[in-house]
């Protein structure tokens, strides 16, 4: 199990070093050993690209592509390792503890609802939160890294998300770009163009999906996520290549990586009614880290049935705990994490992954998952190039 190293060895700590680099006022964490901070603010480009599920293990596995060979170590994500979690870090510089993105599927006291934070709608379905006149800086209430910078600064996504109420509130202080959705020539393109054709100095930040969705669909050790990996990594090779002599920094990491699981490694809660019983509301959070909300009085039912039928396939903690050991961050939590992490949190040894449908949802299973603290997942690169 790898706790996150928030003190000088997170994601947190990656995006301090840049803004320590180039903010106006001192990162609130330490800056990351590996990145020179002096070296980040004297380029006249800084490129940071976010390879969403591409995690340290599987890019050091490829031991001739450009990726692997450009390596100078990793970090850990943050816990939980999921997109939501991790991405919420990256553009805001903070860690889960303050900024209280929880997982994919997060508790809203505010609303009495669980949400699917990223799309920023009821798990449920339906309309957005914004159709109802319920605003991201409601709920999310944060500022970004952009805000802080002393450059122009750039967010680099995919026309899917770029103008969902989460992107546009954390591109705040940014100038959003969008290129075409899955078209890696595209996404480079426009990249390149923003390098090479804007002149003053500038920040920007490119966010590419598509590898996490493969392997969430296919598993991380298919066929179609290591053709596109090896496409990606050539395609990056050849925009380093068309970036020399700008004065560029390129800075790649991930989110977190994945693991693979199968149908023998699912922990149905429908299959525990017992269990069920003891829970106020469904599981939330993610597959890989559940938080579970326990009904008044039935803590010791809960934590008795645990350990009798799911300890050999799961972790369990109280929340609390978890806090206290800084799971979360170093940092004082927001009161709001409270309320999004439950009573206790579920955490699925080996490969398991545990679900609670609700009405409507569907029954389909992932293959490749994320979420927890097995070194697959925590663990992303460190890629450092100056072409």
């Amino acid at each position: 199990m790898i706790q996150p190293n928030y003190e000088n060895g997170s994601i947190v700590n990656l995006v301090s070093s840049i803004t320590s680099a180039l903010g106006n006022s001192p990162a609130t964490h330490n800056p990351l050993p590996l990145l020179d901070t002096n070296f980040i603010s004297k380029k006249k480009n800084v490129v940071f690209i976010v390879l969403d599920g591409l995690g340290y293990k599987f890019i050091s596995e490829q031991e001739s592509s450009f990726l692997s060979k450009n390596l100078v170590g990793n970090c850990t994500s943050v816990f939980p390792s999921t997109t939501a979690t991790a991405i919420t870090s990256f553009l805001t510089g903070m860690s889960p503890a303050q900024h209280a993105i929880t997982g994919w599927f997060v508790y809203l006291k505010e609303l009495g609802v669980i949400s699917a934070i990223l799309p920023f709608k009821p798990r449920y379905g339906g309309e957005i939160f914004s159709k109802s006149d319920i605003f991201a800086k409601d709920i999310l209430k944060q500022y970004t890294i952009f805000e802080n910078l002393t450059r122009k600064s750039y967010m680099l996504s995919n026309d899917y998300i770029i103008n969902s109420d989460y992107t546009t509130f954390y591109s705040k202080g940014s100038t959003s770009v969008a290129y075409e959705k899955e078209n890696t020539e595209n996404f480079f393109m426009k990249l390149l163009t923003l390098v090479r054709d804007v002149p003053q100095e500038k920040f920007i930040y490119a966010y590419w999906p598509t590898f996490d969705t493969l392997a969430h669909k296919n598993g991380i050790h298919s066929p179609q996520c290591k053709d596109h990996y090896m496409n990606l990594a050539r395609a990056l090779e050849n925009f380093v290549y068309s970036i020399r002599n700008t004065d560029s920094l390129v800075i790649i990491t991930a989110d977190h990586g994945l693991i693979d699981s199968d149908e023998n490694s699912l922990i149905d809660v429908n299959q525990h009614p017992k269990l069920k019983e003891t829970l106020v509301m469904p599981l939330s959070g993610d597959p890989r880290a559940a938080y579970c909300y326990v009904k008044q009085g039935m803590a010791d039912i809960f934590e008795i049935y645990i350990n009798e039928h799911l300890s050999d396939v799961c972790s369990m903690f109280k929340s609390t705990e978890l806090v206290e050991r800084h799971f979360f961050g170093l940092d004082e939590p927001d009161p709001r994490l409270w309320d999004r992490i439950g009573d206790y949190v579920l955490i699925p040894k080996e490969n398991y992954v545990i679900q609670d449908k609700i009405l409507g949802e569907s029954p389909h299973q992932h293959t490749g998952h994320h979420g927890g603290l097995s070194e697959d997942e925590m663990y992303v690169p460190v890629i450092i190039i100056e072409p």
